[in-house]
């Protein structure tokens, strides 16, 4: 059963056997936390790659990380306005509606993308030193900001055409273009950081742009498959191919849902987001050693956590279709059985983060102190990985149910409530560790509330019901 198949099924009353519902959850989450993996490879790749350049090229990475996931979250709250729109479309048998929702994500990516381009490239003329990077390290923060900004239409077009092909169901080609992305950015990174060079008795040209050919060989690569992706949503025969009925204008009825479901979405990205920033200038006022730690950390981490994210994809279009389908009781069930699978992969990968992280921190630097103490770090945070692991699953069901506002208002509590005001309090006394220590008692908590929100079953009334 697929999951076109599943909406019809729904929708005309049939009860859908255990072993299908898992088969097909199975089915979505496998290629997504593959997804995931390959982008989460990407970052690693290239952290690994500029490491190579010595621990102030990692710090002037580190120094905008946050302000770039900034970026990301709210790009991506966009794509959540859209593609749970055309999950919900799609659950209710209304396939000219979502065409038309698709016919404006389209619009909206191009217009909103260059917008913040703009921005973004001129924020990064004064960000690093804003944020207290040290002289030394501020040319190549804001080259690789100004890089990261320059291509954000395409970054954005990347996800946005992603997170629409996945909650139509279509989970394995996306992960295959990323998987895709992930090559093609290696490869251009390797002629654009490096300069010209031999390696066993071959010259291998290079254009030797260091921190700022991370940020282009990342960009290029988003590109190009933005491109593609975007080619193969409007071509590729299913439920979303575009038929020339389409309206090709901004609705109102499209735009308030899109505000509706992004806006929270939005909020929510802004303040964790920002309280990284807070953090990351905290971390920044213990020198540049801290700041590599940090960010060689936080890229080691990302992988034991992954798994969570592309459940978390699967849930987001198993419950948005359910809720289509006027069928709160898959939803839920969908939403326990996501969440359970989520919690247990990444329990695993946190066993072997725990074991293996003094390995997976030398990969991306080559400081003894550094390895150290972010393996300290690492070791630090695995305990809580679970329980975040929890909190990611829940927000993708969620927000597949149209309620975007609990999620940001859980994860302000959380993220301002106790990380930061625990960093900002102990840090000074117990430096880098200190930060994370309050990071991982974040992180439970957070899984925490999660958790009774999706107990308490009152979500599956903030859908947004579309007409």
């Amino acid at each position: 059963m697929d999951m076109l198949q599943m909406s019809t099924a729904m929708r005309n009353g049939e009860q859908i056997s255990r072993g299908n519902q898992y088969r097909l959850f199975i089915a979505l989450s496998v290629p997504a936390i593959l997804e995931q993996l390959v982008m989460t490879l990407m970052n690693y790749i290239d952290t690994a790659m500029v490491g190579g350049l010595g621990y102030e090229a990692t710090a002037a990475i580190g120094v905008v990380a946050s302000s770039i996931w900034l970026l990301n979250g709210i790009t991506g709250a966009v794509c959540i306005g859209f593609s749970v729109q055309i999950a919900q479309y799609l659950g209710a048998g209304k396939e000219k509606e979502s065409r038309n929702v698709l016919c404006q994500a389209i619009l909206f990516n191009i217009l909103f993308g260059i917008l913040l381009a703009f921005l973004a490239i001129g924020a990064g003329q004064v960000l690093p030193k804003m944020l207290g990077a040290e002289a030394s390290i501020q040319a190549d923060a804001k080259a690789y900001f100004c890089t990261v900004g320059f291509f954000l239409p395409f970054s954005m077009g990347a996800s946005m055409y992603s997170a629409i092909l996945r909650c139509s169901g279509n989970i394995l080609l996306p992960s295959l273009m990323n998987v895709g992305m992930c090559i093609l950015d290696v490869v251009f990174n390797f002629f654009l950081i490096y300069p010209t060079r031999k390696l066993g008795g071959i010259t291998v040209p290079g254009a030797g742009l260091g921190v700022k050919g991370a940020a282009l060989g990342t960009g290029l690569a988003q590109a190009c498959v933005a491109l593609l992706l975007l080619l193969v949503v409007v071509k590729r025969r299913g439920p979303l191919r575009l038929k020339g009925d389409e309206t090709w204008r901004f609705t109102r009825s499209c735009m308030r849902n899109t505000v509706n479901l992004s806006m929270p979405a939005a909020l929510e990205r802004v303040t964790l987001s920002m309280a990284q920033i807070v953090m990351t200038a905290v971390v920044t006022g213990m020198g540049a050693v801290s700041v590599a730690v940090n960010y060689v950390a936080v890229q080691t981490e990302s992988i034991c956590y992954l798994p969570a994210y592309g459940v978390a994809s699967a849930a987001t279009a198993l419950v948005g279709q359910s809720i289509g389908a006027q069928r709160k009781d898959m939803a839920k069930r969908f939403a326990y059985s996501t969440t359970i699978l989520g919690a247990l992969l990444v329990t695993g990968m946190a066993v072997l983060m725990f074991v293996g992280a003094p390995v997976l921190t030398g990969f991306l630097t080559t400081d003894t102190e550094v390895i150290r103490l972010s393996t300290d770090a690492l070791r630090i945070v695995a305990f809580s990985e679970p329980l975040f692991a929890v909190s990611i699953v829940v927000i993708g069901a969620l927000r597949g149910a149209g309620d975007s506002k609990g999620p940001f208002l859980l994860n302000l509590c959380s993220m301002w409530g106790v990380r930061v005001l625990s960093v900002l309090l102990f840090a000074h006394k117990m430096g880098i560790l200190g930060v994370w220590a309050a990071m991982a008692g974040e992180l439970v908590f957070r899984g925490i509330i999660f958790l009774i929100r999706l107990l308490r079953g009152k979500w599956t009334e903030k859908n947004t019901m579309l007409a």
